[in-house]
């Protein structure tokens, strides 16, 4: 009986302590699965919090960015809006009847005064909740392009430069009746074409830096800078190409023309063959170039509105590739990788500005010079997309520069100073052209960075003779791949380049810090910096 009892209470006190356990089981899993539910409630709130924190942070990154280029790009222009709000387009009433009134003086006055109790006692029939509306305002003011993009320095430069552009003309004219006075053969005479030819270079050479210092001294915006550049260096190609095939001909009395050398005592060149060249659609000068019997305007109109339509399609470019990658370029820490992620991301729009820059330039504004010059010879590119070496492409890319390049230097460094030599003439050329290609781009952007003279001076050459050996299948695949990677790094090492300048800038101390890439300032600080932490 006893042993019964003991083993009653022992069942007893075990089921007690099955109860107790089964219990703290059953609390355990309900706390688990109330933390649970909680974890998942809080990262659902996190989430939303971080997603609209980062869309706020987005929009005032874009904000930001805006300003940063308005600040950087613009300065002037933005500090100009800033301080004297030209372009408020509305103001309440009282400040908007005194703009009115002060840009108005020497006009037709309005009744201002009975304007504004007008207005006021429509307000108080109406009842005091409507709030006053802004009123429109007239004052002095510049059209919003004309201000961001300084277009009346740009054309008030340009036309400065055609002044001196004809004058080289006078300047010519003027060597030749003076030469023909003082008798060539003798000492005055060789003394005074000497000079004239001392003055004509040191004239070319100050022509080019006088642009180049007008891009620094009037801060012109990258577009401006370009046009500015781009239209000096054509001029600059004009004037030689005149003066190059002139000359000759006073000399030796020979006029060449497409069919053959006419031995005859010719006349200088009238001026409207002369004006009729600086503006046709070629580089090389002669007196008479093949003409069409009309113009086609509705062909010249097509093609106008091309060069329109890609000059929108590059500010969409630069407004949603190149400005979100390479803004905050320098502001954090970057290295091998981040710079290849970079260049992948933008091959495609670098890709695209290099193909349509092609057809605008080449193909629509050429057309439309020449279909309102009626100039005959349409041949400015070739096929240049079916090349299969660098050799041919150079060739048939550019047939103006080509043509100018070939008539004017290579020939002239074959025949009088290389003996020959067709190597060392084509050196020459391909590094005069490598330097007015960088020349643009390092005076446009305000920095000192040869990356184009480095690629074509020495990578260009070095393709040139690789891509001979290549077969023809092969070589047209492996120019098309060099020419997107190629031009993807090149942009992507002017756009890191120039956001370095304004996100990391250095300490200038001498000469050599200009020449050195803000890049590698901004690569080294930031690796200190990572460092240090």
């Amino acid at each position: 009986m006893e042993n019964a009892v003991n083993n009653r209470i022992k069942n007893d006190c075990l089921g007690n302590e099955s109860d107790k356990e089964y219990n703290n089981t059953l609390n355990d899993q309900t706390m688990y699965i109330v933390r649970h539910k909680l974890e998942q409630f809080q990262a659902i709130i996190l989430k939303d919090i971080q997603k609209n924190v980062n869309d706020f942070v987005d929009e005032v990154m874009q904000e930001l960015r805006q300003q940063q280029m308005q600040s950087q790009e613009f300065s002037n222009f933005a500090q100009h809006q800033q301080k004297t709000g030209i372009w408020t387009n509305r103001q309440m009433g009282t400040t908007a009847t005194a703009a009115t009134t002060n840009t108005s003086k020497g006009n037709t006055t309005v009744d201002h005064k009975n304007k504004e109790q007008h207005t006021q006692e429509t307000i108080n029939n109406v009842g005091n909740s409507i709030r006053h509306l802004p009123d429109k305002i007239f004052t002095m003011r510049e059209s919003y392009l004309t201000a961001l993009l300084k277009i009346q320095y740009v054309l008030l430069v340009w036309l400065l430069q055609h002044v001196f552009v004809f004058g080289i003309y006078y300047a010519c004219h003027w060597w030749a009746s003076w030469r023909e006075i003082l008798q060539a053969q003798s000492f005055a005479g060789k003394l005074w074409s000497c000079t004239c030819l001392a003055l004509y270079a040191l004239s070319q050479f100050s022509f080019l830096i006088i642009a180049c210092f007008l891009n620094f001294k009037l801060d012109l915006p990258f577009a401006s800078g370009v046009v500015l550049q781009l239209e000096s260096i054509r001029l600059l190609m004009k004037m030689h190409a005149f003066v190059r095939t002139t000359i000759p001909r006073v000399l030796h009395g020979k006029a060449k023309t497409d069919d053959e050398l006419v031995q005859h005592s010719i006349a200088f060149p009238p001026f409207s063959c002369y004006l009729y060249f600086l503006f046709a659609p070629t580089l090389v000068y002669r007196d008479f170039y093949p003409r069409s019997s009309r113009i086609r305007w509705k062909f010249a109109l097509t093609h106008l509105m091309e060069v329109v339509a890609i000059a929108f399609l590059y500010s969409y470019i630069y407004e949603c590739y190149i400005v979100p990658n390479f803004s905050d370029f320098g502001k954090h820490s970057f290295n091998i990788s981040f710079i290849t992620v970079k260049l992948f991301a933008s091959l495609m729009p670098f890709t695209m500005l290099l193909l349509t820059g092609f057809y605008m330039i080449l193909h629509a504004w050429h057309n439309f010079t020449a279909e309102l010059l009626r100039f005959g010879d349409r041949m400015f590119y070739k096929d240049w997309w079916t090349a299969s070496n660098y050799d041919t492409y150079y060739r048939k890319w550019n047939v103006i520069v080509h043509d100018w390049l070939y008539e004017y230097i290579y020939k002239d460094f074959y025949l009088y100073i290389f003996n020959g030599s067709k190597l060392l003439s084509s050196l020459v050329v391909f590094w005069i052209s490598a330097l007015f290609h960088d020349i643009p781009l390092c005076f446009s952007l305000h920095l000192f960075f040869p990356a184009i003279c480095i690629f074509m001076g020495l990578l260009g050459v070095f393709l040139v003779f690789i891509t001979r050996l290549a077969p023809k299948n092969f070589g047209n695949f492996a120019l098309w791949f060099s020419l997107i990677v190629g031009n993807g790094i090149l942009m992507v090492a002017y756009c890191t380049e120039y956001y370095a300048r304004f996100n990391c800038p250095k300490l200038i101390e001498n000469w050599s810090d200009h020449l050195l890439p803000h890049m590698l300032y901004c690569y080294h600080n930031n690796n200190n910096n990572n460092n240090t932490i």
